[in-house]
């Protein structure tokens, strides 16, 4: 009997060192969380944009590529700041208003614009902006989502001669949750651009 519990005992303990290396060796993996690519964003430094056939000047990044677009109409003009180091263009058109009217228009415009990323967009902060000593009113637009290709953008008038607009755009699919840290420097350069924007006397 002795000799019988004697080698029960060493079977269960034999069993649970191999039940033992069996679950060490089987444990469940652990799912890794996502990861994204590392991206270097280099600090801004700002030169003074003086374009002849502007009305305004305003500043803009070292890095961005001033690139012409040619317009149809005559009252318009249009170029795009690219930075072709993150994939985005800032678009920036300017129109001059010839009527009462045109000035509502283009306004309207803007929200007809962004009614277009209402589907993908998690939300719209809207925020005037108001400078009287240098005639500057408009109203600036940050649009929330993970797919949203256009995340930032604003207008300035006068409120009688001119409208600009800008638009910071994605060229690529976007996946505003790994370009977070592009997205926001752009940001903080567009508001640079608002500050330093002035009317040409």
């Amino acid at each position: 009997m002795k000799i019988i519990c004697k080698i029960l005992k060493s079977f269960l303990f034999l069993l649970a060192i191999v039940s033992l290396f069996y679950a060490c060796e089987k444990a469940p993996q652990m799912p890794k969380p996502s990861t994204y690519m590392r991206i270097d964003i280099k600090p801004s430094e700002y030169v003074k944009l003086q374009k002849e056939d502007l009305p305004f000047s305003f500043s803009i990044p070292k890095d961005g590529k001033i690139v012409e677009i040619q317009s149809r109409e005559k009252n318009m003009t249009w170029f795009n700041i690219s930075f072709d180091d993150y994939n985005f263009d800032i678009n920036v058109s300017c129109l001059k208003l010839t009527n009462d009217t045109m000035l509502q228009y283009a306004v309207n415009d803007c929200y007809t614009f962004l009614s277009r990323h209402e589907k993908l967009s998690g939300g719209i902060i809207q925020q005037e902006y108001k400078n009287d000593e240098k005639h500057i009113y408009g109203t600036t637009f940050e649009i929330q989502g993970r797919d949203v290709v256009s995340p930032y953008q604003f207008y300035l008038t006068d409120s009688a001669k001119y409208f600009v607009r800008f638009a910071l755009n994605n060229r690529q699919l976007p996946n505003n949750d790994s370009i977070a840290p592009i997205v926001a420097r752009l940001k903080t350069d567009m508001q640079t651009m608002i500050n330093t924007f002035e009317w040409k006397k």
